[in-house]
């Protein structure tokens, strides 16, 4: 029985990581049950392994640091609909601690990245349609970028346990995943890449840490010069303007931060801020809507303070006081994903956060022993927890599913009954980013705009973007309420004073009002902008102007 409980452990861990990209791909809407699916699974697995442990439960100062902020945060994690993501978070960094060697790890990691280097091509060759239509080509994910950075894990895994492959296969291997790679045009895969194979090779040579870390800061240097004078410099340069805003977040709530899910609620509120402070500044027109610090240790910082930083900080350090006095196939994996987030945003995608999770809990296995629990009185605590979290998941699951399908209904069949269904139910899903966004535009579209206004109030305290402004404004604007419909796209023109459709929205409404003077000025401001991103559309608004003005 405990050979089979392992053996269920492992298919669980690994199912995932084909199981997720081809949901993402041919069942895009059905992508919300997978963090409920494994959180209900995971608990199950979590129940057979204590019915069949043996021995004293341990707890070390890893899993300390990692589940304290999570329970002092439960309230949020609840409140804004993420217990699925880090319930399952919290399930594979449980069970991989417990999982198979490390080599097959390296070996899943490997298989997987080759599997999205296939929906690449796939992709390139118009058999699949990628997953967002600016990009042709996105494997599973939404952006090349957290696509670079997951091939650039399983890189790393593939060389890490390059003499426990196969010869053939793992020649191949790399020669896929490194073409992924570099098709990907990710300046943040390139670096960690870059990054991770220098820790390999310093390790091989036996190097001292102390010139390790003087080769990492070089290599750092190098790297920065050469984004910010060489390659993508508007890019670098944009996201040392974020940088700045995160800074002055932190400097708001620095020891507690804004809490789980703070950032999406807030970045945009302070960028305004921001922007308006220098308003002839240039750099502005780097900066776009946007929910990504673009670099994890900020992120965690706004979100929970230098608290949740130090322990972010203690977790690694553990690991790497650990990892300088041995061998390890996985730990350079970590090290990659490390240095991919100081560049991106790899917790706010569910594939790499579980990547990270499989890492850090297969790296924290019996290591750094702090406390010993013995088995019979911790398992009935553990049970009523488990049951407790089942009960809970499953409800949440449940209803949620009922939502969805009457919003399908909705949406594709026009049924107004789901839509009271969904009205009557409201309360339940209104912290729900993921929905709400969906719910706002769809009511939106289909021109119910007194029901639309409270829903889009919502979308943007959870997550303000000038689009979300805009739709309200035309919401107002179609009741009637022209005075709001102008506060509305003035909002909107604060956010992004660079950004010429809100501007040209308020021109058109002063035209409607009849209000010349404002409709001329506002017209004069969009014939001086020099967009960001210059399209057919802008160029044509822009020409109606200048010929109406003179």
């Amino acid at each position: 029985m405990k050979t089979a409980t392992k053996y269920g452990n492992n298919v669980f861990l690994f199912s995932i990581f084909l199981i997720e990209p081809i949901t993402s791909i041919w069942y895009p809407d059905a992508t919300f049950r997978i963090p409920y699916l494994y959180c209900l699974c995971g608990l199950l697995l979590i129940a057979f392994h204590l019915l069949h442990w043996q021995t004293k439960i341990y707890f070390s100062w890893i899993d300390i640091l990692i589940f304290i902020p999570l329970v002092s945060n439960g309230n949020d994690i609840f409140k804004y609909h993420m217990e699925g993501q880090i319930g399952t978070f919290l399930i594979f960094y449980l069970l991989s601690k417990t999982a198979t060697t490390e080599n097959r790890i390296a070996n899943l990691l490997t298989i997987s990245g080759c599997f999205q280097v296939f929906l690449m091509l796939a992709q390139f060759f118009d058999c699949l349609p990628s997953n967002y239509s600016i990009f042709p080509i996105t494997g599973s994910f939404k952006n090349p970028g957290p696509l670079g950075g997951y091939l650039a894990i399983s890189l790393i895994a593939s060389i890490a346990n390059y003499t426990h492959m196969k010869k053939g296969w793992r020649e191949l291997s790399v020669l896929i995943l490194l073409a992924g790679i570099i098709y990907s045009d990710s300046r943040a895969t390139w670096i960690a890449t870059i990054f991770a194979l220098s820790y390999m090779g310093m390790q091989y040579w036996k190097i001292h840490p102390a010139k390790q870390w003087s080769i990492a800061l070089l290599l750092l240097l190098l790297t920065g010069i050469f984004s910010l004078t060489l390659y993508k410099t508007q890019s670098a340069k944009g996201r040392i303007e974020i940088w700045k805003v995160c800074c002055t977040m932190i400097g708001e709530h620095p020891l507690t931060g804004f809490g789980f899910g703070g950032f999406q609620r807030e970045y945009m509120n302070y960028q305004t801020h921001y922007i308006q402070q220098s308003p002839s500044s240039d750099n502005h027109r780097l900066l776009n809507n946007n929910r990504y610090a673009f670099n994890e240790f900020l992120h965690i910082t706004v979100e929970q303070g230098i608290i949740g930083l130090f322990s972010f900080l203690s977790i690694l350090i553990l690991l790497y006081i650990k990892y300088t006095k041995q061998h390890s196939v996985l730990f350079p994996c970590l090290i990659t994903y490390i240095l991919f987030s100081c560049f991106s945003y790899p917790n706010d995608i569910f594939l790499l956060f579980l990547f990270f999770a499989l890492l850090l809990g297969k790296l924290s296995a019996d290591t750094f022993l702090v406390i010993q629990i013995e088995k019979y009185p911790f398992t009935i605590i553990v049970f009523t927890i488990i049951i407790s979290l089942t009960g809970i998941i499953g409800n949440k699951w449940v209803n949620r599913e009922l939502i969805e399908k009457s919003f399908s209904r909705f949406f594709y069949r026009d049924d107004y009954k789901s839509l009271s269904y969904i009205q009557h139910r409201y309360s339940s899903i209104q912290y729900s980013s993921s929905f709400i966004f969906r719910y706002a535009r769809v009511l939106f579209l289909k021109k119910e705009y007194q029901s639309a206004i409270p829903i889009i109030k919502q979308a943007i305290g959870l997550y303000p973007t000038t689009d979300k402004y805009c739709d309200l404004a035309t919401c107002y604007l179609e009741t009637g309420k022209y005075k709001e419909a102008e506060n509305a796209f003035s909002d909107a023109i604060a956010m992004l004073p660079h950004h010429i459709i809100p501007r040209y929205q308020l021109y058109l409404l002063y035209k409607k009002t009849g209000e010349k003077d404002k409709a001329d000025h506002i017209a004069n401001s969009i014939i001086r902008i020099k967009p960001k991103n210059d399209n057919e559309h802008i160029r044509e608004i822009k020409n109606q102007l200048f010929k109406e003005a003179f």
